[in-house]
């Protein structure tokens, strides 16, 4: 399943300048965004947690619970980034099932790789 493909849509890309802060933690959520090209780290605390790239996607967590935002995401390069708002997250979520194992299988995918850097 490419995410950047179904929710493409010219007018919904937003272009973000390498070194722009996306949201900071505390920041309200309402939508989480693909990755359509480009590089996105997640910083907790001022240290770089992940990095997602194309294909990828992050600001989940906060659309999931409905919850302020727990990390800061800053482009590392220039981007194109594709907003998803909660109504249709939930739309997708309820039409095709399948997207929601796709992000499932993230979450579950960034928990492994933080568990092993935990244990490094």
């Amino acid at each position: 399943m490419k995410l950047p493909e179904i929710f493409a849509s010219p007018a919904n890309v937003r272009s973000v300048l390498q070194g722009t802060p996306i949201f900071n933690a505390g920041d309200d959520s309402g939508e989480m965004f693909v990755v359509q090209s480009g590089e996105v780290d997640i910083v907790i605390n001022g240290i770089i947690v992940e990095t997602v790239g194309p294909e990828g996607f992050f600001g989940e967590i906060s659309l999931i619970e409905d919850s302020e935002r727990s990390a800061d995401a800053i482009a590392r390069t220039d981007c194109k980034l594709l907003p998803v708002n909660r109504h249709h997250f939930l739309f997708m979520v309820d039409e095709m099932p399948q997207f929601a194992l796709h992000v499932m299988k993230g979450m579950a995918d960034r928990l492994r790789r933080a568990d092993k850097r935990a244990k490094a």
